[in-house]
C-alpha cells in the first residue's frame, strides 16, 4: 500500500557519531561519517524525510567534515553539540570476506553531558535512539532528558537495541539502563544476537513474552534469514532478498530509517499505533528491507542517492 506523499513527520535521531575508517584489505583505509543513527538520518534525509540529528563530535577537522557531509544530506545539526577540547571519536571497521564488519573504537570525548536545548517533541514526532549510547552510565542523563520529553509529548519512541560484542559482556550490570529504555519505547528492534545477548533467549516468542510486559511491538532481525514483527495477537514474517553484498555496515541502521520512512509517511502515531493495519506493517518493513539491501550493495553506510521511491514494492 503507498505512502502518503503529503505526509512528512519531523524524525529525531539521538546517537553516536563517529568517523568509520574502513579496510577490506587490513591495509588500506577510507573514511566515512558514521554512528548508528548518523546512518540512518543520512538514508532519510535523501529521501526529504525532515530529520535531526542530537549528537556529539569534535570541533577539529574530522567534526568539520561530518558537519558538512550532514549538511550535504539534508541533516539538521542544531541539536549537535562539538567539543572544542576532545577529538571526534574513530572506528575501525575490518570486513573479513563475508563483508561483515569488526570495530575497535577510539574515544575522546567529556565525562558527563547534557543538552543545552532539547526539541520540543510533538505527538506527530519520532524519536530514534539506541546501541550502547542509549545506555551508556556517562551519557545516561542526556539521553534520560530527550526520552523524558519524547515520552511526555507522546511520541513514537523507535528503539534498537544494537548491541555489539564489543559490549555483549557490560549488559547485566546495565539491565536497568536496557528495561528503562525498552518501557519507554513504543517499537523495539533488535537482532536475534542482540535477545540472547541481552536475556539468554533465542526463541523469538519467549523473547516477545518478555518485552511485551512493557512494550506490545516488537520487530526481531536474523541477518539474511525471515525477519518478525510481533504485536498483540499477531507474528508476521518477512523474506529478505538474496543479495551479493558489498558490505553489510549499516544494514541495521538503514532497516531502521527504511520503517521509520514508512511511519513518517503514514498516518499512524503513539495514538493510534494500536489498530494499525497487516498492510501497514507490511510496507514499513518493506521499505525497511528496501533500506538495508540498498545499503549493502554498495560501500556507504546508508542508502544510495538513485533509491527510487516505489523501491519496497518488491519486498512486500
Amino acid at each position: 500500500m503507498p505512502g502518503d506523499a503529503n505526509i512528512f513527520r519531523r524524525v529525531f535521531c539521538l546517537g553516536e557519531t563517529v568517523l568509520d575508517l574502513v579496510s577490506e584489505d587490513s591495509v588500506n583505509l577510507r573514511a566515512v561519517p558514521g554512528g548508528s543513527v548518523l546512518n540512518a538520518s543520512v538514508s532519510l534525509g535523501r529521501m526529504n524525510i525532515p530529520v535531526h540529528l542530537l549528537s556529539e563530535f569534535g570541533n577539529d577537522k574530522a567534526g568539520d567534515v561530518i558537519v558538512q557531509f550532514l549538511a550535504d544530506n539534508h541533516v539538521d545539526t542544531l541539536f549537535c553539540i562539538r567539543h572544542r577540547n576532545h577529538k571526534t571519536s574513530l572506528a575501525l571497521a575490518f570486513l573479513d570476506h563475508q563483508k561483515n564488519a569488526s570495530y575497535t573504537f577510539y574515544h575522546d570525548t567529556p565525562e558527563d553531558l547534557m543538552l543545552i536545548d532539547a526539541p520540543d517533541f510533538t505527538s506527530e514526532d519520532i524519536l530514534l535512539f539506541g546501541s550502547f549510547y542509549a545506555v551508556k552510565p556517562n551519557r545516561r542523563k542526556l539521553v534520560l532528558q530527550v526520552l523524558q520529553k519524547a515520552v511526555e509529548s507522546k511520541s513514537i519512541i523507535y528503539y534498537d537495541l544494537n548491541i555489539r560484542k564489543a559490549h555483549a559482556g557490560e549488559q547485566e550490570k546495565m539491565m536497568d539502563s536496557f528495561m528503562n529504555n525498552i518501557a519507554a519505547a513504543t517499537i523495539i528492534k533488535g537482532s536475534d544476537e542482540d535477545f540472547l545477548n541481552l536475556f539468554g533467549l533465542t526463541d523469538p516468542d519467549a523473547v516477545y513474552e518478555k518485552v511485551s510486559r512493557y512494550c506490545r511491538i516488537l520487530i526481531i532481525t536474523y541477518g539474511s534469514k525471515p525477519a518478525l514483527v510481533y504485536m498483540p495477537g499477531m507474528r508476521r514474517s518477512y523474506q529478505v532478498r538474496e543479495i551479493t553484498p558489498v558490505s553489510t555496515i549499516g544494514a541495521g541502521d538503514n532497516f531502521n530509517a527504511g520503517f521509520i520512512y514508512g511511519l513518517a509517511t503514514s498516518g499512524v502515531n503513539a495514538r493510534n499505533i494500536s489498530g494499525i493495519l497487516p498492510g501497514e506493517i507490511d510496507r514499513m518493513v518493506g521499505c525497511g528491507l528496501a533500506f538495508a539491501a540498498d545499503t549493502c550493495l554498495s560501500a556507504d553506510n546508508y542508502i544510495t542517492r538513485k533509491f527510487e521511491p516505489d523501491f519496497w514494492k518488491q519486498y512486500i
